[in-house]
């Protein structure tokens, strides 16, 4: 008898990551919601959990720093990724008008997406700690509205007050599944992700570095540098690129560079899925 997965996420139900989640399990898998991102990798690490959907950088505001720490601090694996297409609405109780509407909740990443919504209604906001306890808090106050998804009408029985209220259209979150496992089949559109670490901090040491990217043909989708939280001017930095660490050449190339770093971590290769969005 197959096991039931245990796969945990960034909850509680409603949110953007609860609808990623949806997106990637099948009937074979038990979804599990926590309240913070490292309660997420300490079950892993457990293994209380078998696999975690996270989210790890927004098309707008960035990256979700909690992740990229975790990251860092944990020895686990990237095995997956998706794209998540983000669609925002402003939704309140039901037989409200915009006119009724004095405050507008919802967490600070949300918020932070809709700006230009916001500033055009003139209203106060209220940050909370994820969209689903926002659309909660609103179906106790009528002055009230939330920004989220779609889901969230269904869910607490809110009205859609109006749609794709997001500041820009090609709004996307990008979530990583992280595993114990590691993802050794090479698919042929796979990425690899890569922490280091320079050594000391003389002069174009991370040009050396993307130096030998470029040698090899290899083309980063990102890099980001994050303190290392060893003194000022310490950095550590993240980088993402095209192919299968199993790949000869990008096998070859992150040899090359464990050489010239004071550490590499790989973080894992794996294939990237794309999903809608509501």
């Amino acid at each position: 008898m197959q096991k039931i997965k245990q796969i945990g996420y960034l909850g509680p139900e409603g949110t953007f990551s609860h609808e990623a989640v949806l997106n990637y399990v099948n009937n074979d898998s038990t979804i599990i919601p926590f309240d913070n991102i490292i309660h997420i990798f300490e079950s892993l690490e457990r293994e209380d959990i078998d696999e975690a959907v996270v989210p790890i950088e927004n098309s707008t505001e960035g990256s979700v720093l909690e992740t990229l720490d975790a990251l860092t601090y944990f020895d686990l694996n990237i095995i997956n990724e998706m794209e998540l297409s983000i669609r925002h609405n402003l939704l309140a109780q039901k037989g409200t008008s915009l006119d009724d509407i004095v405050v507008i909740c919802s967490h600070q990443q949300a918020l932070a997406q809709c700006r230009q919504y916001i500033n055009k209604i003139n209203k106060e906001v209220h940050a909370m700690s994820s969209t689903a306890n926002a659309a909660r808090y609103v179906t106790e106050i009528s002055s009230a509205a939330v920004i989220g998804n779609s889901i969230l009408s269904q869910k607490y029985n809110l009205e859609i007050l109006d749609e794709n209220i997001q500041d820009y259209d090609n709004n996307v979150t990008r979530f990583v599944v992280i595993s114990n496992e590691t993802h050794d089949e090479i698919t042929g559109h796979d990425k690899t992700s890569i922490i280091i670490s320079l050594n000391g901090d003389k002069p174009g040491g991370l040009y050396e570095i993307l130096k030998v990217f470029a040698e090899n043909n290899i083309n980063l989708t990102k890099i980001e540098s994050r303190p290392s939280k060893q003194g000022i001017g310490k950095y550590l930095f993240f980088i993402d690129m095209q192919g299968h660490k199993n790949e000869p050449h990008i096998y070859k190339t992150l040899t090359i560079i464990e050489s010239k770093v004071s550490m590499l971590k790989i973080l894992g290769s794996y294939a990237t899925i794309n999903v809608g969005g509501n």
